[in-house]
């Protein structure tokens, strides 16, 4: 694990008043910037092409091959050379293939294969790699630089691209770092941000800079940029006969050991986040299974309601397992503290307030260990949230007779139920399944965000956007239970990548640590994606089929648990010990034209008294102008 940067001048060209000299210092400052991703280790690579310099470098989290596998890794005559970000899973048998075809290693390093297979067989070789990963290739003699991203999205690779250059980095803060003047924060994505809680790629808070997508590979010449979509998930089967239940729990199970194990690979010591839940249990049995010493297991609990706190199960899973425990337990004043940091490290504004334990549980079990497994993807794969019986709802709703159907949506929008009961029934009246799905995950409806937002056009703008971006990936209407299967795929291309697995990524590498998510290798991820999705919510229940299938392995207790989520008891908070520091925070600047202060102090005050919990949206305000104060104001504060 680390982080990787690089920059591609075409206005550096043999002689010109940039060349190598200034390149290095660029390249110095994003290598500076991204150090907490690396701190054992650091270097660059430069090279001179007829039309453009190019620089590469790294900084480097050591974890495989510790004492060899320095980067930038050049092939035997240094006209291909790499930095990797990640982790390449199957690395060994591929290694013994390119051997057995005559290539020479200097290394036990899993980023010395990509150098071989690349020379063995292109940029389309990364088809063949089983892992995490993004990563840097020039080659000399074609002149191309080549940069690609594994097919989840699980580690981040940003770029920015213009008619003076090309640089890109694991982190929006290394571009920064590297450019001229301030970029345009852009608005459009602030409100996405805030129908969403993520801005969903390609796009990033900042004009200009983008996310390279998930399974993408992007070359570089002097011709221009190319890119290459090398895999996307495979289509859900329709068909319940075609798969016998006995025998898919024991191929699911089976897939999931042979993923845990490979992600056990590792020179350091490995350890795991135990949330006490089905998905990260799981995991932990599953490494126990393994065979490997007693491990370290990380668990969090909360200063505050009983009911927000898991570390009883997570007690008993380790128990169960004889692991190594640790509990850490965080409470408001650990919240305001940790904020400025987490921040920074956001480099844009996300709203899942999941980054707090996820920052801090890093922080605690980086002291102990450099890897950790952990249970994201799960929900993705197997079905495991509410919203996922939407597509059933709405299908009985739609027998509703409409006048009916008419009256109940109102009484519901303005009765004082459940907000997120008055927020499904809203989804429940469209047709459109990508409709219904921004209804749904919003953390906004779409009439408070109108009211909230300076700018009523702009919401109904992005809105529309939105709605036509998700269209594309809902498909037609297969059979039975073709809408959760698109359900499932939509999360797996936008919500994991753009949230959940940048969340991970970033308060990990903020600590310095490897998350490791066996969940999402590939492998696993093809085989459950075709099964029929009426075998992973069954009769009304969730994750149906990973319950089957680990139902051997994991105490009971946990199996038949609710599902509760790994977040902060936010509401509770709010209106106790952090009630002046959000009030405090909200009455501050924020991004000129984007905020209604009206309507949020609104917000704010229905929720001090109890009327309605609107946490997660004043969370999501809050981020943006933590975040406006600690990246915009300050980068522009430094610059004066």
């Amino acid at each position: 694990m680390c982080g990787i940067f690089g920059i591609v001048d075409f206005c550096g060209t043999a002689g010109s008043v940039m060349g190598k000299p200034g390149l290095s210092a660029l390249l110095g400052d994003m290598g500076q910037a991204l150090v907490h991703r690396g701190p054992d280790d650091g270097g660059v690579a430069l090279f001179q092409a007829p039309w453009a310099s190019v620089g590469i470098g790294m900084r480097r989290l050591s974890i495989i091959d510790v004492e060899n596998g320095r980067q930038p890794m050049s092939n035997l005559d240094g006209s291909v050379t790499v930095v990797c970000n990640g982790e390449i899973y199957n690395y060994r048998e591929l290694r013994h293939e390119l051997i057995g075809k005559g290539h020479r290693f200097r290394t036990q390093s899993d980023t010395e294969v990509l150098i071989h297979l690349y020379e063995d067989q292109g940029w389309e070789s990364v088809a063949r790699l089983r892992g995490m990963f993004a990563f840097a290739l020039w080659d000399a003699p074609k002149q191309v630089l080549i940069l690609a991203r594994d097919r989840l999205g699980i580690k981040p690779l940003f770029f920015q691209y213009d008619r003076r250059r090309l640089t890109f980095a694991s982190e929006i803060r290394a571009l920064l770092a590297a450019g001229d003047e301030a970029p345009e924060v852009m608005h459009p994505t602030l409100l996405r941000l805030l129908m969403l809680q993520y801005i969903p790629a390609p796009d990033t808070v900042f004009a200009g800079f983008q996310k390279l997508l998930p399974g993408t590979v992007l070359l570089v010449t002097q011709h221009g940029n190319e890119t290459h979509q090398y895999w996307r998930p495979p289509v859900a089967v329709w068909n319940d006969g075609d798969h016998d239940e006995a025998e898919t729990r024991q191929t699911v199970v089976d897939r999931l050991q042979d993923a845990v194990t490979s992600h056990l690979v590792s020179d350091v010591p490995v350890g795991a986040f135990l949330s006490g839940g089905l998905d990260s249990s799981a995991v932990v049995a599953l490494m126990n299974r393994s065979g490997i010493p007693p491990f370290h297991t990380f668990s969090v609990g909360f200063d505050g309601p009983p009911r927000f706190n898991e570390l009883s199960y997570a007690r008993q899973v380790g128990d169960r397992f004889q692991t190594l425990h640790h509990e850490l337990v965080i409470g408001p004043a650990d919240v305001i503290a940790c904020l400025p940091r987490i921040v920074t490290h956001l480099d844009e504004p996300l709203g899942d307030p999941a980054i707090v334990p996820t920052y801090l549980l890093a922080k605690f079990a980086a002291g102990l260990v450099k890897v950790v497994l952990t249970g994201e993807g799960a929900d993705e794969l197997f079905g495991g949230y509410a919203r996922y019986k939407l597509d059933r709802l709405a299908a009985w709703y739609h027998w509703v007779p409409p006048s009916l159907r008419a009256s109940l949506a109102q009484w519901l929008r303005s009765s004082p139920v459940n907000r997120r009961v008055a927020q499904g029934a809203r989804a429940l009246s469209h047709d459109s399944p990508s409709r219904r799905h921004l209804d749904w995950v919003g953390t906004f409806t779409h009439e408070e965000l109108l009211e909230v937002a300076a700018d009523q056009g702009a919401v109904v703008r992005e809105r529309a956007e939105l709605e036509h971006l998700f269209e594309g990936y809902f498909g037609p209407a297969q059979g039975k239970h073709s809408a959760l299967a698109d359900m499932l795929r939509v999360d797996l291309l936008t919500w994991l990548p753009d949230d959940l697995l940048a969340k991970v990524d970033r308060m990990t590498m903020a600590a310095s640590l490897e998350a490791r998510v066996p969940y999402l290798d590939h492998p696993l991820v093809e085989t459950v994606v075709k099964i029929p999705a009426a075998m992973k919510i069954r009769s009304g229940l969730r994750k149906a089929l990973l319950k089957g299938a680990v139902a051997h392995l994991v105490p009971p207790e946990i199996l038949s648990r609710r599902k509760m989520g790994f977040e902060i008891p936010l509401a509770v908070w709010m209106r106790g010990p952090l009630r002046e520091f959000v009030a405090d925070q909200l009455l501050s600047e924020a991004p000129a034209g984007l905020f209604n202060q009206g309507a949020v102090d609104k917000l704010l005050d229905q929720h001090l008294r109890g009327v309605q919990d609107h946490s997660r949206q004043l969370w999501s305000v809050l981020m943006v102008k933590l975040w406006y104060q600690a990246v915009v104001q300050e980068r522009a504060r430094v610059a004066c």
